[in-house]
């Protein structure tokens, strides 16, 4: 499972099951290793919704994977984008040099120290001679339809989402280890080999 982690704040994230062409997803949202979301108000009707591990929303997508495609873009061009599974279950958003809620500070600066000025403008500097940098900061905001509730019947276009500030390099290597755990996955149910025998 890869995990993408602000301190106790956790997105974790598994790819299940492999089944006539559809990717399974479990995800979960964390706070110090605990289920953030009540157990009770998810939906377990059925084999799809009764297989659900503890504390997991599941989502689906056909034939390849769009998280780790979102996260490369992301990474790659400097541009928001998102990703939504083709089921609507889960969108996944992310904001390069973007704090939620995306609008001007009503907050005003009312003095900065001569030690926090030279910092930010040794780092603005470095920005412009390197480009991209480790610690960039990147939103992340994952939002899960209200249709994984119990009693759901129909997708809402609104639900529930978590919202997290990490670093490039914390990106960087969560995108690593998605991409590592894809190809076992893809390994294990022999994705490839079904491509080709479509």
């Amino acid at each position: 499972m890869a995990t993408l982690s602000l301190e106790d704040l956790s997105f974790e994230f598994n790819y299940s099951n492999f089944e006539g062409g559809w990717i399974s997803y479990q995800f979960y949202f964390r706070w110090r290793g605990d289920n953030i979301i009540n157990e009770s108000i998810l939906k377990k009707r059925g084999d799809y919704w009764g297989n659900r591990a503890d504390g997991a929303f599941l989502a689906q997508e056909y034939e390849a994977d769009g998280l780790t495609r979102l996260l490369k873009k992301v990474l790659e061009k400097n541009q928001a984008d998102y990703w939504e599974s083709l089921d609507p279950d889960i969108l996944v958003a992310v904001y390069p040099d973007q704090f939620f809620p995306f609008l001007p500070s009503h907050y005003r600066l009312v003095r900065e120290s001569d030690e926090h000025k030279a910092e930010r403008a040794a780092r603005e500097k470095l920005k412009k001679e390197q480009g991209n940098l480790p610690d960039d900061l990147f939103t992340i905001i994952v939002s899960v339809d209200a249709y994984n509730l119990k009693h759901a019947d129909a997708y809402y276009g609104s639900g529930l989402s978590l919202q997290m500030v990490v670093s490039r390099e914390e990106l960087e290597v969560f995108l690593n280890n998605l991409e590592t755990e894809y190809q076992a996955f893809k390994e294990k149910f022999r994705v490839d080999e079904w491509r080709e025998n479509e």
